[in-house]
């Protein structure tokens, strides 16, 4: 006869129940959808209008790096989120770090102040980086996947610093609808 033993078994993060991952992709869409909230009409022919760095991608790497920013956060939901009793906080920090992705569109899009885009780059890397301090212990690879993002990062704050640099603005800043 078969003993269970008395504590369950901790959760594989790389097996994850197949609820996890609607839950994961729910996330993500929320998140993207507010994104795309923050973001208000038409924010590829704002950048368009843009004056840009002669190496800026075109638009549709634009959208391809978004793409693979959702792709690395359901990965890393997918795998965080069976470890949730126990290790909540890089879950939340995580969801916190995308809501203040797609909150960064209302400076860049909506205010059209390319200064305080670049400028809240500062407390969003603390975000990242305490995330990646909660994850590191927890899943390996969620970690790699965003510490490849971090080096994304340095790309963004440099093409950010130049956009605002080359746009500077005119007149009193807009009022958000």
């Amino acid at each position: 006869m078969r003993t269970r033993p008395p504590y369950p078994a901790p959760p594989n993060p790389a097996k994850p129940h197949p609820m996890t991952y609607a839950i994961a992709l729910l996330l993500c869409v929320v998140a993207a959808a507010f994104e795309g909230l923050c973001a208000g009409r038409d924010p590829l022919g704002q950048l368009r209008a843009t004056r840009q760095p002669p190496w800026s991608p075109p638009n549709w790497v634009w959208v391809l790096i978004g793409i693979a920013w959702y792709g690395i956060c359901f990965a890393g939901l997918a795998r965080l989120l069976p470890l949730w009793p126990e290790h909540r906080l890089a879950v939340i920090l995580l969801c916190a770090l995308m809501l203040a992705n797609g909150a960064a569109n209302i400076l860049g899009f909506r205010m059209k102040r390319l200064d305080l885009a670049f400028f809240f780059l500062f407390p969003y890397w603390l975000l990242l980086g305490a995330f990646l301090w909660s994850v590191r212990p927890l899943d390996g690879l969620t970690f790699a996947l965003f510490a490849f993002y971090c080096v994304y990062q340095l790309y963004a704050a440099w093409w950010g610093y130049r956009l605002w640099r080359m746009n500077p603005p005119s007149g009193p800043p807009p009022v958000v609808p």
